[in-house]
């Protein structure tokens, strides 16, 4: 009896010591070589086989040219635009898709793109604007293609024109005429009154009715106004001797000549004095710093 039983006791030791050397030959083993379970190769295959399947479906981006138009389902809405899936072999997270951003939906500003876009939709006619091969990304746009621009030459001070807002600064608008630049709306020549917000007034998309009263061919600029000719003369007025108190007689020297012929510093010449008054201001307080 006490032969079988330590007989028995060496043999549980040694497999023991087998099992021990096995977890250790196999814990040295780095995971990459170690043999994986059938079930897991096939479905890592599987998936391998079905992405094959799928961008062998999409088309080649080659195929797809700026300028045309195409229709596809949206599938994702974020805060900056719609991803809409267009078929073609697009690159990232949403492979086959084409980006519409929230500022090519319409022309007017969309506060929320939940308001007027959701998953689900079918948008037909977009048109593409930007195809980029390498990053594989492709952009689009609903909105009408803009006519082309004309040069400032083609107005003159005086002209009634029509024009949207194109954005907002706190001094003032910046209005989309038709030409190759927006024209400066200054918030004195909106109402003629104080405005503490221009907001609450005016906003981006709005149409506006306005009149060319400074054009500068030389620097491509030009300014506008929503009042009446009266009304202006009068703020020229006032911009003169604002101009002459802070700036010195000559301010108004390189001036133009008004309707009643006297010399009259430009809408585009103040703000030039005024940018040029804050640089200064800006240098002197980094010098002192």
């Amino acid at each position: 009896k006490a032969k079988l039983s330590s007989s028995k006791n060496k043999s549980k030791s040694k497999s023991a010591s087998k099992k021990k050397k096995r977890n250790a030959i196999f814990k040295s083993i780095p995971p990459k070589q170690r043999k994986s379970k059938g079930k897991q190769s096939n479905k890592v295959k599987s998936n391998k086989s079905k992405n094959n399947i799928n961008n062998r479906n999409f088309k080649p981006l080659k195929d797809l040219a700026v300028g045309s138009t195409i229709s596809g389902t949206v599938v994702d809405v974020c805060d900056f635009g719609a991803f809409v899936n267009i078929g073609y072999a697009t690159r990232g997270s949403r492979a086959g898709t084409a980006l519409l951003h929230i500022s090519q939906i319409r022309n007017e500003k969309i506060n929320n793109i939940h308001d007027v876009m959701k998953v689900g939709d079918v948008i037909e006619g977009a048109r593409v604007i930007g195809v980029d091969p390498k990053k594989g990304e492709v952009g689009l746009s609903l909105r009408a293609r803009r006519q082309k621009r004309k040069d400032v030459s083609s107005w003159k001070v005086g002209d009634e024109v029509e024009g949207k807002v194109d954005s907002l600064l706190p001094y003032g608008a910046f209005i989309d005429i038709g030409a190759n630049v927006n024209g400066l709306l200054h918030i004195s020549r909106v109402t003629g009154g104080a405005i503490e917000n221009i907001r609450h007034h005016l906003n981006e998309g709005d149409s506006v009715s306005v009149h060319i009263i400074d054009i500068d061919g030389d620097r491509k600029t030009l300014a506008v106004s929503m009042l009446d000719k009266k009304a202006d003369m009068y703020l020229d007025k006032r911009m003169n001797q604002r101009m002459k108190k802070y700036y010195g007689k000559g301010a108004a020297a390189d001036g133009k000549k008004g309707e009643d012929g006297n010399m009259k510093s430009t809408e585009l010449d103040y703000f030039d004095q005024a940018i040029k008054e804050l640089e200064d201001a800006l240098r002197d307080k980094e010098g002192e710093e």
